[in-house]
């Protein structure tokens, strides 16, 4: 056992995997952050921006568009992660706050272009094993669900760009309308933020028929707040594996409490993809 990897519970783990593996690969399917889940937390040492953050950092749009989306964050920042507000509020200044800037990115001239420059530079990274992870969960069918509340595009073009894009991917984010100049007008959806990622978004998508008797998940996010993307259906077992990418000693305790398995030091996708095929 690698001493990156802690498992709150290895007996009560080892009996998920025995239930999930009796019940085979068409009663599985995977549900997955993006940002520092499917991508790595850190680069050369430095923090991986997110898709939002290479926007804003790129020099693409007006030059007071950074600063006004500065101005934002600090605002709504110390909303989201307060531990005194209650849910309800939070999430609806989460809402306000993802209008705002939706407001603000149009407004400033976001177009496609920006999205192709950013996607066809390689700027967005990958951790490394996920190759082999999305092709074992293409080769078995098991449908893999990609919760963000960043941008859609960015996910799904740079996923292509990579060839890791397959039948089986499904993804719920924040996609932008793009007139016929290629030019953002809004989303095409509603907002997804930080705090309404859950499956109960799916209902009315083809996803939620691929689903249908998959009454097995595992779950891979990087917060505490990831834990709840299954909320909103009916699962007999969960997996929830987290990666644990900084402040390890302040938020150790926490993340074994939520997760089953707790990936430290912004680690690689070895042990999911172990996992993986011992379920297989």
């Amino acid at each position: 056992m690698n001493d990156s990897i802690l498992i709150r519970n290895e007996n009560e783990l080892n009996e998920k995997i025995a239930k999930i593996r009796k019940d085979g690969v068409s009663h599985l399917h995977v549900v997955s952050d993006f940002d520092r889940t499917l991508t790595p937390a850190f680069v050369r040492g430095q923090k991986t921006p997110t898709g939002i953050a290479q926007i804003r950092e790129g020099g693409y749009l007006t030059p007071e568009y950074p600063a006004q989306a500065h101005a934002l964050f600090d605002k709504y920042h110390p909303i989201e992660i307060s531990e005194t507000i209650p849910q309800e509020e939070k999430n609806r200044m989460m809402v306000e706050w993802w209008n705002s800037h939706l407001s603000l990115i149009v407004a400033s001239g976001l177009n496609k272009e920006v999205i192709d420059d950013i996607v066809n530079k390689g700027r967005i990274h990958y951790r490394q094993g996920t190759k082999s992870f999305f092709e074992t969960l293409a080769k078995h069918r098991i449908p893999l669900l990609i919760f963000s509340a960043g941008v859609g595009d960015l996910i799904e073009d740079s996923l292509k760009f990579e060839k890791f894009y397959h039948s089986n991917i499904h993804i719920i984010s924040n996609f932008f309308d793009f007139d016929a100049n290629g030019v953002a007008k809004g989303y095409k959806g509603a907002v997804i933020h930080t705090f309404n990622k859950n499956e109960g978004q799916v209902k009315n998508s083809p996803y939620y028929k691929q689903i249908q008797g998959r009454k097995n998940t595992i779950l891979l996010g990087d917060s505490l707040g990831d834990t709840t993307m299954l909320e909103g259906l009916v699962h007999e077992t969960i997996i929830k594996i987290g990666f644990l990418n900084e402040n390890i000693e302040e938020q150790r305790v926490k993340f074994e409490k939520e997760y089953d398995v707790v990936i430290l030091n912004d680690g690689s996708f070895s042990y999911i993809n172990g996992l993986i095929k011992r379920i297989i």
